[in-house]
C-alpha cells in the first residue's frame, strides 16, 4: 500500500497549491515531510542493495537516481518553458510568469540549484521560484542522495552526530518566524534541517538493529513533545509551516507502518498499488504545468471556476502523469538492466 500512500500525498500537494480552496491547514507541507521520511526509508534500503550487488555502489547509486528522476523532470521543465514562450506568461498561476532565458532554463534543468531560492542562500537568476515550483523539495531529495553514502561511511557515531545536528538546526529554526534563520527556510526547505526526516526514515527501515531503533525512538518522542507540549507552550504555531510540519513529522511512523503492514488481497490490487505509486512523482512535478494549461488552453482560473478548475487540474495531472510514466518506461528498461538487479517491488 506504499504506492497508494504516495499517490494520496501527491494529490494533497496538488490541492494545497490551488489558492481558492482556502484550507485552514496546508496538507502539502505535511505531505512533503512524509515524502522525506518515506524517501529516507526507501533509499536506505536501496543503497544497501547497491552495496550488495555493485562493485562501485556509490557511483551506481548516484547514476541510478539520475536515471530514475531526471528524464521526467527535464521533460516538464522544457515543456513548461516552451508553453510560456508560445502562450505567454501566466496571469493566474503562481511563478509561471517568468522570462524564458537560457541561464534560467539551464539552472532549472540542473535541479540542485532549485533549492536555493530562499534567503539567505538564494540564487538571483532562479528567482522568484523554480519553473517547476515543487522542485525545491526535489532538490532537497537529491542533496540527501548525495549525502547518503558519505553519512553511512561515517559509521554509527557519525550518523548520530549528523542526525542530532540536523535535528537541532531544524527544531531551533521553528522558534523563529522571521529573519534569515526561520521556520520556513531552515525548518522546512533547506537540507541542513530537513535532513533529520530523511535520516529518521532510513533508521526506521533498519529498526531491527538496536542502534537505529533507538534513533527512531528519539525522533518520535522528540517530535511528539514538540507537537503536544513545546510548540503550543511557546506559541510556535504562529510561525510559518510549524503546525503542518509537526503533524507530518509525527504521522510519518504510524502511517508508514500501517501501509507496510497492510495486506494486499491479490495481484490485481498489487498492480494498482504499483501504478499509483508510479503516478505520484509525475503528478508532483507536473501539476503546475497542468495549472498553466488550464489557464491558457481552457480559460479556467481557480478564483472563477472553483470545482471545475479542481477537477480539470486533477484529471489533467493524471493524464500528464500517465504520459510521463510511458516516457520513463523506456529509461527503466535500461536502468534496471544496467544495475543488474530488479527493483524492490519486483523483487518482493
Amino acid at each position: 500500500m506504499l504506492g497508494t500512500l504516495r499517490f494520496i500525498l501527491a494529490l494533497l500537494v496538488l490541492l494545497s497549491h490551488i489558492p481558492s480552496l482556502g484550507m485552514p491547514l496546508n496538507p502539502g507541507v505535511s505531505s512533503v515531510i512524509l515524502f522525506y521520511f518515506i524517501s529516507g526509508y526507501l533509499m536506505g534500503r536501496s543503497y544497501q542493495r547497491f552495496q550488495q550487488h555493485s562493485l562501485q555502489p556509490v557511483r551506481d547509486f548516484y547514476f541510478d537516481r539520475l536515471l530514475k528522476l531526471m528524464p521526467q523532470y527535464s521533460a516538464v521543465v522544457v515543456l513548461t518553458f516552451l508553453l510560456i514562450y508560445w502562450l505567454g506568461p501566466a496571469r493566474h498561476t503562481m511563478f509561471l510568469n517568468q522570462p524564458v532565458e537560457p541561464q534560467r532554463i539551464l539552472l532549472n534543468l540542473l535541479l540542485l540549484p532549485a533549492n536555493y531560492v530562499f534567503e539567505p542562500l538564494s540564487i538571483e537568476a532562479l528567482l522568484p521560484h523554480p519553473i517547476v515550483p515543487p522542485a525545491w523539495s526535489l532538490s532537497s531529495e537529491f542533496h540527501f542522495y548525495l549525502l547518503l553514502p558519505l553519512i553511512l561511511m561515517l559509521g554509527r557515531w557519525g550518523f548520530a552526530l549528523v542526525f542530532v545536528g540536523a535535528g537541532v538546526i531544524q527544531i531551533t529554526a521553528l522558534f523563529h518566524g522571521i529573519g534569515t534563520f526561520n521556520s520556513d527556510n531552515f525548518g522546512y526547505r533547506f537540507i541542513f534541517g530537513v535532513l533529520v526526516f530523511f535520516l529518521a526514515g532510513l533508521a526506521y527501515g533498519r529498526r531491527q538493529e538496536d542502534f537505529y531503533r533507538r534513533v527512531v525512538l528519539v525522533y518520535l518522542s522528540t517530535y511528539l513533545l514538540m507537537l503536544l507540549v513545546v510548540a503550543p507552550s511557546f506559541g510556535l504555531y504562529t510561525n510559518p509551516r510549524v503546525q503542518e510540519l509537526m503533524i507530518g513529522a509525527v504521522l510519518a511512523i504510524p502511517l508508514l507502518s500501517a501501509v507496510l503492514n497492510a495486506k494486499i488481497a491479490d495481484g490485481r490490487h498489487a498492480r494498482l498499488d504499483n501504478l499509483l505509486g508510479r503516478l505520484a512523482y509525475p503528478i508532483f512535478i507536473s501539476h503546475f504545468l497542468v495549472f498553466l494549461c488550464c489557464e491558457k488552453l481552457l480559460g479556467l482560473t481557480p478564483q472563477q471556476h472553483g470545482g471545475v478548475y479542481v477537477l480539470a487540474s486533477i484529471l489533467g495531472s493524471l493524464s500528464s502523469a500517465l504520459l510521463l510514466i510511458q516516457l520513463q518506461a523506456i529509461v527503466e528498461r535500461y536502468r534496471i538492466s544496467r544495475r543488474g538487479f530488479a527493483s524492490m517491488g519486483d523483487a518482493s
